[in-house]
């Protein structure tokens, strides 16, 4: 019987079922040796009948597998609860089952190496000028062009600018970061302070100046006002005008030449092209109809800088009797 399906209650009944039997059986075979025993001589023994003492070894033997077979139910019986109650084996796959192999891997592989960046460098979409400074006041020193690339040495504290290897003529400057491309780690760039923006002292406006005073009456056909200028500021004049007023005839001329030239009469005498400083030159005024000796004149002499009345000019205001 399989107790392993059986409560312990019914085990135990189970149990001492068996183990009366076994003891009547182990009775019963014990009795059925002792006929033999070496004890009583064969004087002593009774005639015996050969089909009886057969028959008696063939019980003997069948009582001898009897007590074999009860003995191992009996060893079953007494095995603990707690082994009779173990799960059952697994059962092993079949020919017909494909076996998983689970694979663990014995080697341990090394890390991934993690490349170390390079030296930052840096290129232009735009040609860009590199400076002693931050700034176009700053005298230039190279220029960095489209397809080069130079080492990055530092940035500014704005971000604005890259402190480069100049790319030119050795040394150092600094490129406007504006059509820059970095590659490389720049985070971990120095900062370094360019230098300060010198302060821009204002280019004094060159001294404009020049004197000009009544020269002579020339007379060819009609009357002319000679003038005697000098020039006396920075700048070089190129072109002039007159106005005179005769005011005893109420006639007013009007005259402008790219040329600063002395009359004599009818005749020219020294001319200048341009009046340059320092130079004194000589121009003359529209023909007047009448003789304006004593008369009451005033005139008004232009001079520019440049030809035509340009650029920069300045009028001076004279009043004269001839």
């Amino acid at each position: 019987m399989n107790t392993q399906f059986l409560s312990p209650r019914r085990q135990k009944k189970s149990h001492h079922k068996s183990v009366g039997l076994l003891l009547i059986l182990l009775t019963f075979g014990a009795l059925l040796i002792g006929c033999n025993l070496p004890g009583i001589t064969q004087a002593q023994q009774p005639a015996v009948d050969v089909d009886v003492v057969g028959t008696a070894i063939q019980q003997t033997l069948i009582a001898q597998g009897v007590i074999a077979e009860l003995t191992k139910a009996a060893s079953q019986d007494q095995q603990p609860q707690d082994q009779a109650q173990q799960p059952e084996e697994p059962i092993p796959p079949t020919a017909t089952d494909t076996p998983v192999y689970t694979v663990t891997p014995s080697l341990t592989l090394p890390p991934t190496n993690t490349p170390t960046p390079g030296v930052p460098m840096v290129s232009v979409s735009v040609d860009t000028n590199c400076r002693i400074g931050t700034g176009k006041v700053f005298e230039l020193l190279g220029a960095l062009l489209v397809g080069e690339e130079t080492e990055i040495i530092a940035r500014d504290p704005s971000g604005l600018y890259w402190y480069v290897k100049n790319p030119d003529r050795g040394g150092f400057c600094w490129l406007w970061g504006n059509y820059a491309t970095t590659k490389g780690d720049t985070g971990s760039l120095p900062v370094f302070t360019p230098l300060p923006t010198p302060t821009q002292t204002p280019t004094p406006t060159p001294v404009i100046n020049f004197n000009v005073s009544f020269h002579e009456v020339d007379g060819c056909v009609g009357w002319n006002i000679e003038f005697e200028i000098t020039n006396n500021g920075e700048l070089m004049f190129q072109s002039v005008s007159t106005s005179v007023t005769d005011n005893d005839t109420a006639q007013t001329v009007t005259s402008q030449y790219d040329k600063f030239e002395e009359w004599n009469g009818c005749l020219a005498g020294s001319t200048y092209q341009d009046l340059d400083p320092g130079d004194t030159g000589y121009t003359t005024s529209g023909t007047l109809m009448n003789d304006p000796t004593g008369h009451d004149l005033d005139a008004s002499v232009q001079l520019c800088t440049q030809n035509g009345l340009g650029g920069t000019c300045l009028t001076k205001n004279l009043s004269f009797t001839p």
